[in-house]
């Protein structure tokens, strides 16, 4: 049986979400395992699931787009520490490389941005990529559009993911379907946890937004009023443990009252405009290279010695390896990784397997 449609099919059912799916995987050893324990006790259903996932997986097909799943090589490693990470991703374009995650940004804003909102986004999508970073932003109107615009603009326009809330066969809003052939034409990737023949529902766009943050080290609000789907990214980031910016200046009108709220409430560090961001990004990545060069590694996270005495800088340690040691505790322990692996004491390697740095 394929993995790959397992993990399909898996999500195809009604009322299983992310969570649930891979708690299913992680209890039953594999995604195939799981299915045919859910199929035995559901056999009047599972038939119609089974095929509901390969109609899909056909049309991802006939689109020329990736399935990656969570067990897959190519999933993102920031992505996969977050506690709801989507099992399965369908994506259109060119897939990054591993290290091409690394330095990525997550852009987010309102869709009614400002003449100076959508300014300093087209600025922040144009140099961040040109300068060798890697672009992630929503493609909903207003400072998402402007930010991927803004890398189409440069010279490595193809250097952007569009997080979609949307199915690839159905890109939402349509007013960006052009944009988003651009993104795909350049080098880009258009990238979704929902299924092809999957309606956009208002749901989506929030649930969109954790994917969205968790795909980049840091998060910048460009713009946001008091009320709207930017903030809810921030605090995405922020839960995340993810660096978070907010455009911020004494005098701003109402329509940046949510950036004041973010500065205010401590869930984002402050910056003037866009060069004091990157002034901002090339101070904290100069303190860590620098605390890194002088062998100065951040203190020890008590929190997490379960896993490290679980590991050696000898031999790799697999994930199902951890799992027993962790007797199934699967959020405790991607909590204890991802906090590890950022904090520079443990490396991740191919095959989901840890070695202490």
């Amino acid at each position: 049986m394929d993995s790959v449609l397992a993990w399909m099919a898996l999500l195809a059912r009604s009322g299983k979400g992310a969570r649930w799916v891979r708690r299913e995987v992680s209890r039953a050893g594999s995604p195939v395992a799981a299915w045919q324990d859910w199929a035995q006790g559901h056999p009047s259903k599972a038939a119609a699931t089974w095929d509901r996932a390969q109609r899909q997986h056909q049309s991802i097909q006939r689109l020329g787009a990736h399935v990656v799943t969570f067990h897959d090589l190519r999933y993102p490693a920031l992505l996969a520490h977050i506690p709801d990470a989507p099992p399965v991703l369908y994506a259109r374009g060119t897939w990054p490389k591993p290290e091409g995650w690394g330095r990525a940004l997550a852009v987010v804003g309102t869709r009614g941005c400002s003449p100076q909102g959508a300014a300093w986004a087209l600025q922040a999508g144009r140099e961040w990529t040109e300068a060798g970073g890697r672009l992630v932003s929503g493609l909903a109107r207003g400072i998402d559009g402007r930010a991927h615009q803004g890398a189409l603009n440069g010279a490595r326009g193809g250097a952007q993911v569009a997080v979609l809330p949307c199915a690839l066969d159905a890109i939402h809003p349509r007013m960006h379907e052009e944009l988003a052939e651009a993104i795909v034409a350049r080098g880009g990737l258009l990238l979704t946890e929902q299924p092809p023949g999957v309606q956009v529902e208002r749901w989506m766009f929030a649930s969109r937004n954790r994917i969205l943050t968790g795909l980049a080290p840091t998060t910048v609000v460009i713009q946001s009023p008091a009320r709207g789907g930017s903030l809810i990214s921030a605090r995405c980031a922020f839960d995340q443990d993810r660096e978070v910016f907010a455009l911020w200046q004494q005098g701003m009108g109402a329509s940046w009252s949510g950036n004041r709220a973010l500065v205010a409430d401590e869930l984002a560090v402050p910056v003037a405009d866009v060069n004091a961001l990157w002034r901002a990004i090339a101070e904290g990545e100069q303190s860590r290279q620098t605390g890194s060069a002088q062998g100065e590694l951040v203190a020890f996270p008590e929190g997490c010695r379960e896993v490290w005495d679980t590991l050696n800088n000898a031999r790799p340690t697999t994930w199902d390896q951890l799992r027993k040691t962790c007797e199934g505790r699967t959020v405790d322990l991607e909590r204890q990784l991802f906090t590890l692996e950022m904090l520079g004491w443990i490396r991740r390697l191919p095959g989901r397997a840890f070695l202490r740095s």
